[in-house]
């Protein structure tokens, strides 16, 4: 099961993307501060975080400069949605950006779609009898 850290500092927003998360097979974890966060990071493995970049202790841009060196993909999931916002997330390391408000549909095919690329996406498939 694919472990996913949850960083939102709304409550009501964490609990619904939680949920639906939860749905569809992942274990998922919140945190809604930016400390908070940076505590689970490092006790627990993940691998993927949503991560708001308006949060309480730690901003998502600091948090990301922690993140980085960890190799864990990082969706952020935000309302600062102008065009500079989006290229600074992306520039700075951010696997995806998704803009607030959001449709739950397409968190989860984004959540997905990173997890294919770091080749996390949980379905395998394998050959046996090849090469041996």
């Amino acid at each position: 099961m694919k472990r996913i850290l949850i960083v939102e500092d709304e409550e009501p927003i964490s609990n619904l993307i939680k949920m639906n998360l939860t749905t569809e097979g992942y274990h998922c974890i919140c945190a809604f501060d930016g400390k908070a966060a940076a505590d689970f990071i490092k006790k627990e493995d993940f691998d993927l975080i949503l991560l708001d970049i308006m949060l309480p202790e730690i901003n998502g841009y600091e948090l990301l400069e922690y993140i980085k060196p960890l190799e864990i993909p990082v969706i952020f999931l935000t309302a600062k949605s102008e065009v500079d916002d989006r290229i600074k997330g992306l520039k700075l390391g951010a696997d995806d950006y998704i803009s607030k408000p959001f449709q739950v549909g397409e968190l989860i095919a984004r959540v997905e779609a990173v997890l294919r690329r770091y080749g996390k996406a949980g379905k395998t498939l394998s050959l046996g009898g090849c090469g041996d």
